[in-house]
């Protein structure tokens, strides 16, 4: 499969007179965006200027690598600047006011180049940058889901300045920047935007119709190419209506697929995609589609500034930096996401509900007796009681056919759905690709349970691991909102012994299920009563009163 790269060495030797600009040609320049120019001090200056070629040769002569300004495939990168900066057709481009702008305090992250044959007029390509690796780009991106962002604001008058030099501007970007080409265009005046050729978004996310005016993404539609990767989730969410729209093949696997430099050439066109968006991928943008509109954008905007803000914390600047502080940096997040506030909890609780349950999770927590359980110490504490002694007599043959019928039940579930969705969409398979898959790892699951020797106890055992765990952390929770601390320490107490109890369990030697069974119901036993206990305890207060 051809790439950009093999692209411009195919028409490298042709100016723009001899062939006109192409689709192509966008998304050669957009991913030139990328160059890190900032070493090069005659560039950086108001109004300076240099050709593609001119450029790379300073960066090396200065002893500065080919960097791009994202955390994906350098050494592709590289190879493509190297060999446009080469090339007639690209590297006699002059590039011109160059800006590259971030400020973690206020979270903007904006940077733009202008491409052109002639610095002084005529026609040119106004790239837009996508977010980098800085996490206050990052926490852009998602604020574009509630406010117009200042990225947007300022594209908007990058382009209005380009028109005091051309005659006429092609737009474009890619994933954020990709956005930023299509929305600075939207708004210009109409004696600007008529001088406005085209206008590309090449895997950009559109935009919440909550925030910004959907009329305007019409206003751009004639004048507008959209261009995705089969496994686009950035460039889907919100997708822009966009009548000439097309998915392409890439090289590479998954979310891989947003670098430009994986995308497939045909004889210097596009390598369209004649199945379409990936099913995986869109089932994913719907979910994270369906979890912002079911998150209230105030709830949305605490959550998102809460959640980057956690992440740059000790004067984190980047997503590598973050990566490399590993639990540390993990914990911070857990903290927002599984803390007091009940708001980010929900928040956060949506996303897994929306992608996996299509959002029924949250209709179950919003019905009346589950609100009355959550509230009711008295009633947690009884039903624990009660689990407790139940699992005492409960045979440890009849605990393997529990486990092996849950698994079959969902397995059987798992199909009996797929073949609903499939049936009433004419049995297209591509359309539940993710559905099925889903099916065959759980059939083979199953099959493997009950087959290999000592799997089922492996199961069993694991699940008893996983609720020890969750009851650890549910005191824990518990230790942390109450005010009394003799009630806290008791919390903590016990949420330690069910984190120990959950360690032996999947690191102890082999016991049998029943020695499980029994550790589990004398716990379940104790958190009961210390719930009852409280339950009484507040009651009796209330009553002295």
């Amino acid at each position: 499969m051809d790439n950009i790269t093999d692209y411009v060495r195919w028409v490298g030797g042709t100016d723009f007179t001899g062939r006109p600009f192409s689709r192509v040609d966008n998304i050669v320049l957009c991913q030139l965006s990328y160059l890190d120019l900032k070493d090069i001090p005659e560039i950086n200056t108001e109004d300076g200027k240099m050709t593609l070629h001119d450029a790379v040769t300073t960066l090396t002569n200065l002893g500065f690598s080919i960097r791009k300004m994202a955390p994906d495939d350098s050494e592709r990168f590289t190879a493509l600047v190297k060999t446009a900066a080469s090339s007639k057709r690209f590297g006699d481009l002059y590039i011109s006011s160059f800006t590259d702008i971030l400020n973690e305090e206020d979270s903007i992250q904006f940077s733009a180049m202008t491409f052109s044959p002639d610095p002084d007029g005529g026609w040119a390509f106004v790239a837009f940058r996508g977010t980098d690796s800085t996490i206050a780009g990052w926490k852009e991106d998602f604020m574009t889901s509630f406010m117009l962002t200042s990225s947007q604001k300022m594209a908007e008058d990058y382009l209005r300045s380009r028109f005091k030099t051309f005659d006429s501007v092609i737009v474009g970007g890619h994933s954020k920047g990709g956005n930023l080409a299509v929305y600075s265009a939207a708004v210009l005046p109409d004696e600007l935007f008529a001088k406005v050729d085209h206008i590309y978004t090449n895997d950009g996310p559109g935009f919440c119709p909550e925030v910004m005016d959907t009329d305007l993404v019409k206003r751009a539609n004639p004048k507008t190419t959209r261009i995705v990767p089969q496994f686009s989730i950035v460039g889907s969410l919100f997708a822009p209506e966009i009548d000439d729209s097309y998915i392409i093949k890439s090289d590479k696997q998954m979310a891989d697929q947003h670098e430009l430099c994986s995308w497939g050439i045909d004889h210097g066109d596009l390598l369209m995609a004649t199945d379409g968006i990936d099913p995986l991928a869109d089932r994913i943008n719907r979910g994270i589609d369906n979890w912002i509109y079911s998150v209230d954008i105030e709830e949305r905007k605490r959550f998102i500034t809460a959640f980057f803000d956690s992440m740059s914390e000790d004067g984190t600047l980047t997503i590598e930096e973050f990566t490399a502080q590993g639990t540390r940096g993990w914990e911070r997040l857990l903290k927002i996401v599984l803390g007091d506030d009940e708001g980010f909890r929900s928040a956060a609780a949506s996303l897994p509900d929306q992608l996996f349950l299509d959002g029924e999770g949250k209709k179950f927590t919003r019905s009346g007796l589950y609100r009355q359980f959550r509230k009711s110490d008295l009633a947690k504490g009884l039903v624990m009681i009660l689990a407790g002694l139940l699992i005492f007599p409960v045979p440890e043959e009849s605990l393997y056919i529990f486990v092996g019928m849950l698994l079959i039940l969902a397995t059987v579930i798992s199909i009996v759905l797929t073949i609903r969705k499939m049936k009433k969409d004419n049995w297209n398979f591509q359309l539940h690709l993710v559905d099925a898959t889903v099916s065959f790892a759980l059939i083979a699951t199953t099959v493997i349970t009950f087959v290999k020797e000592g799997a089922l106890f492996v199961m069993a055992s694991g699940i008893f691991a996983a609720l020890l765990f969750a009851c650890s952390y549910n005191c824990m929770a518990r230790a942390k909102k109450t005010h009394s601390r003799r009630y806290a320490a008791l919390l903590i107490v016990m949420g330690a012994v069910w984190a120990v109890s959950g360690l032996y369990i999947l690191f102890a030697p082999e016991n049998t299920l029943k020695v499980y069974m029994i550790i589990v119901g004398i716990l379940a036993i104790c958190d009961g009563i210390i719930r009852v206990v409280k339950a009484y305890s507040v009651r009796h207060r209330w009553y002295v009163k």
